[in-house]
Formats: C-alpha cells, structure tokens, sequence
C-alpha cells in the first residue's frame, strides 16, 4: 500500500509541475481571444460560452501537451512498445502497480463531458444517448488514432494499440457517465415540476 501511495503522489506532483503551467496559459490565452473577438463584434459574452470554451481548450491543451507536445525532443524507438502496455501490474520496476493504462483510460473521461457541453454552448446543439455514446466512441478512437499516428510519423512517443482501447474505453465510460448523469437530472427536474 505504501507503494501505491508514493506513486501516486510522485505522479501527481510531476503531473502538476510538467503539464498544467502551458495548460492553463492556452486556456486563458483563448478564453481573452473569445472575449476580444465578442467586444469587437460587440457581442454579449456568454457565460456558459465562456465557460465551456475555458474547459474546452484546457482539456484539450492538457491532452495534447501530455500526449504528443512533451514529448518533442525524446528519442524513442516507435515501434518497440506496439503490444505492451496491456496490465496494470508492473513486475520489472519498483513500482507496485503501472498506471499508465489507468491513465490513459482516465484521459479520455472527460472528453464527452467537455466536447459536447462546448457544441450546446456555441452550436445550440444536443444529442440524444444513442448518438451521443456512437458519437463518444468514434471521437475518442478517432482521436486516439490522431496522437497515436501523429506520434508514430514524428518519433514523439511509441504507437501502441493498448492505448487505442484504453482511450477508447476512457471516451466510452465518460460519455455512459454523462447519459446516467442526465438521465438523474432530467428525472429531479421532472419530479420538480
């Protein structure tokens, strides 16, 4: 157990300090863009736009950051690592437990949440459960695929198919969690009313 704790908190604090200093400079960085484009066209700023823009660009930023940015300059071999990474329990380190397939799947969680709370704010738009857990599916592969290529062509990281299935899960429970999460709230406001 005392394992586990230390990795966990030597990873988070490695987490905090590498990736979410550039994160939040892009997030504020575009939430001022949004708000200089709406006072020029003199537009009211919404705050639910300015909201989902704000998670919208962090999370994405922080995605890409941890994904494909941070690793410019490593020299790997992209190809070694195709079919590893596949259990949570790492025998040939001293750590207890390798979280990277716990991490990969709790990247893509939020991606539902922030990606179509973003397409409400400025699109107006909703999605239904079956469309939005096709929807989740396809982009949290689809995106996966990009970092995974995109790391593959550049020599940022290793492809590894382990990772298209965690990303894809990851995308797959966060959108599950969205639709159990409306379900509850449309049944509390419907009791409400």
């Amino acid at each position: 157990m005392e394992r586990f704790i230390k990795t966990l908190s030597e990873n988070a604090r490695n987490y905090c300090k590498e990736y979410l200093l550039a994160t939040l400079i892009i997030a504020i960085l575009t939430l001022l863009i949004y708000i200089i484009i709406s006072k020029i066209k003199k537009q009211k700023i919404s705050k639910s736009k300015a909201i989902s823009l704000l998670a919208f660009s962090s999370y994405f930023s922080l995605m890409l950051n941890i994904s494909l940015i941070h690793r410019i300059g490593t020299e790997i071999d992209k190809t070694a690592n195709i079919f590893d990474e596949w259990s949570i329990f790492d025998v040939e380190s001293s750590m207890y437990l390798n979280l990277k397939p716990i991490y990969n799947v709790i990247l893509f969680l939020p991606m539902c949440f922030v990606l179509f709370f973003f397409i409400k704010s400025f699109f107006n738009k909703a999605y239904g459960s079956k469309r939005l857990l096709i929807y989740s599916t396809v982009i949290s592969f689809s995106t996966s695929l990009f970092i995974e290529l995109t790391q593959l062509i550049f020599n940022l990281g290793t492809f590894q198919l382990s990772d298209l299935v965690y990303n894809t899960t990851g995308g797959l429970i966060g959108a599950l969690t969205c639709i159990i999460i409306r379900k509850i709230t449309n049944k509390k406001m419907a009791r409400v009313k």
